[in-house]
């Protein structure tokens, strides 16, 4: 009875130090799911733009079939707006991924928000943790 005890024991010593660890792999590897939703995003504005003057401003417009401006694996809310002051889609726009509030994705501090801007020819990854600090070398693989 003894042994079986120290083999409980020694169980959840092991479950309090991995289970952390697991949770932060997962959600970094859901992560994955922003990553292709703006880079989708990015080219489909490519894409239009080559044959219009302006980027458009509405997610529906792209074609990318979203479902409710939801990334495909719903553990993002995508978002549009445009660049400058006033903001316009002329010169560009940024993209915004937002952890959703009904994902697990939300409890991902490091990397609640994911974004792109593209502003005159120029691409920027961007993004921020909880509190809103700049965390790009966090979330985008380098």
């Amino acid at each position: 009875m003894i042994e079986l005890m120290f083999v409980v024991v020694i169980m959840g010593i092991l479950m309090a130090v991995a289970l952390p660890s697991y949770q932060k792999y997962i959600a970094k590897s859901r992560r994955s799911d922003a990553i292709s939703a703006l880079s989708a995003i990015a080219q489909a504005q490519e894409r239009m733009r080559s044959n219009r003057s302006s980027y458009l401003s509405v997610l529906d417009d792209l074609k990318l079939g979203l479902n409710n401006s939801l990334s495909p694996g719903g553990h993002y809310t995508l978002s549009l707006s445009g660049v400058g002051d006033p903001p316009s889609y002329n010169f560009g726009y940024i993209a915004t991924a937002q952890a959703s509030s009904g994902s697990p994705q939300a409890k991902d501090s490091d990397c609640a928000q994911m974004s792109i801007e593209m502003s005159g020819g120029n691409l920027k990854y961007k993004a921020q943790d909880s509190a809103g600090n700049d965390s790009k070398s966090k979330c985008w693989p380098s």
